[in-house]
């Protein structure tokens, strides 16, 4: 049992971080799985309707947009304390072709295909990191995500210091497979362990 949880860890660990052609297909139904959950379960925005949402929100979000096909072009997710004014920082880079928008303007041309969805609406700033990198693992594909980094180096262990590391494993103690993404930290004399979820 275990042997086949290993394989199968490996299998998810390739698909989410191969550039391997032949995890292309794999990468992009699951990709595809998971947005459709988004834009079933959020309310999705785009640069037009994005006046109707209100200020001072703060949480996670995604930006993303599909093809022809209905196939995830890019994703990219991101926190803030106001998420409106961030959408709106990331369109006028957009706009002005500035070098923090370069992946997005390579994976989309037009910018009234964009669209944006909050994933989890968070006040506290250390909970809002944690599960930014929930969702980065979640979405995390060399083919279709643009994210630079899997966690914000802003992130705290359980006690509040920095986090050197994150990694995605499973529960060897369950008989059922289950993913988890952990975080560690990286003060010595602590190096506590967490879930991030």
């Amino acid at each position: 049992m275990k042997n086949d949880y290993d394989k199968k860890l490996w299998l998810i660990k390739k698909v989410k971080t191969s550039k391997l052609e032949k995890f292309k297909m794999i990468s992009q139904e699951y990709c595809n799985k998971a947005i459709s959950g988004v834009i079933t379960k959020y309310q999705v925005y785009d640069v037009k309707s994005l006046e109707k949402l209100d200020s001072n929100i703060s949480g996670v979000y995604i930006i993303f947009s599909l093809d022809l096909g209905n196939n995830l072009k890019f994703s990219y997710i991101g926190e803030s304390k106001d998420i409106k004014k961030r959408w709106k920082s990331h369109i006028n880079n957009y706009k002005n072709s500035k070098p923090a928008a370069k992946k997005l303007i390579y994976k989309e041309k037009d910018l009234n295909n964009i669209r944006f969805a909050i994933l989890k609406q968070e006040e506290d700033q250390n909970k809002r990191l944690k599960k930014e990198t929930y969702y980065i693992y979640q979405f995390r594909s060399k083919f279709t995500n643009i994210n630079s980094k899997l966690a914000n180096m802003k992130m705290r262990c359980d006690f509040g210091h920095g986090v050197k590391k994150t990694y995605l494993t499973y529960d060897k103690n369950k008989a059922k497979f289950r993913l988890y993404i952990f975080g560690v930290c990286k003060n010595k004399q602590c190096n506590n362990k967490f879930i991030i979820s």
